[in-house]
């Protein structure tokens, strides 16, 4: 059980914050293509992540307790789902909004390592073209956006570059563009750390509202 699973369940057993939902058997969680305001957190039974590939139905993997899942969805631009979730028996699924899940990273920083493990381990057992990202840069600002907001705001760049390729199943001169984008907005600076190691510093604590009104405007 990763850090995030363990203290998000501690934290529903504790406070009661999270909407607990019944799921019977062949029962969907959410499609495909639907648009996603939560992840969920399977406490009980089974469920089952599959996406449409050419046509042809592929499954992914076959989640037991305790699993997160529908994560993606809060990081990408459009919210919308990669893959579709079955319960392939009688299930227990706790639900994690954003804002839900924004709250309990302020006041667990640790939480983010575990949030990127889970992504770039689960992007890496799938297709690229299963879980294409509609919008890798705002995916990037997302993330970026979640260090700043807790208060981690240098990053090694070899590091980052490679697990937001990683994450987002896209090669690292893209996401390279995307950084020196942000840079040349003036939004990060990518400079080198009192080892002589790259880093990226984020300039703006919101990062993600500071892109949103340059883009308005």
């Amino acid at each position: 059980m990763s850090i995030v699973q363990q203290q998000i369940k501690l934290k529903k057993v504790s406070q009661g914050n999270y909407l607990m939902r019944n799921v019977l058997r062949h029962n969907v969680v959410f499609n495909e293509g639907a648009r996603g305001d939560a992840a969920y957190i399977l406490t009980e039974g089974k469920v089952e992540i599959s996406g449409n590939i050419e046509g042809h139905k592929k499954v992914f993997a076959v989640l037991k307790p305790i699993s997160i899942f529908g994560e993606m969805a809060l990081f990408l631009d459009d919210n919308m789902r990669t893959a579709t979730a079955i319960a392939l028996e009688d299930s227990k699924v706790i639900e994690v909004t954003k804002d839900d899940l924004d709250e309990f990273m302020r006041a667990s920083p640790k939480v983010i390592a575990s949030i990127i493990t889970v992504l770039v381990s689960r992007l890496k057992s799938t297709t690229k073209k299963a879980l294409k990202v509609p919008s890798v840069g705002m995916g990037v600002v997302r993330m970026l956006d979640l260090f700043a907001s807790n208060n981690t705001t240098v990053l090694r760049y070899d590091t980052t570059v490679k697990a937001l390729a990683d994450t987002f199943v896209t090669t690292t001169d893209r996401i390279e563009q995307y950084i020196h984008g942000l840079a040349d907005q003036q939004l990060l600076a990518v400079g080198r750390d009192e080892h002589d190691c790259r880093v990226i510093r984020i300039r703006e604590r919101n990062l993600l509202h500071e892109v949103m009104k340059n883009k308005q405007e």
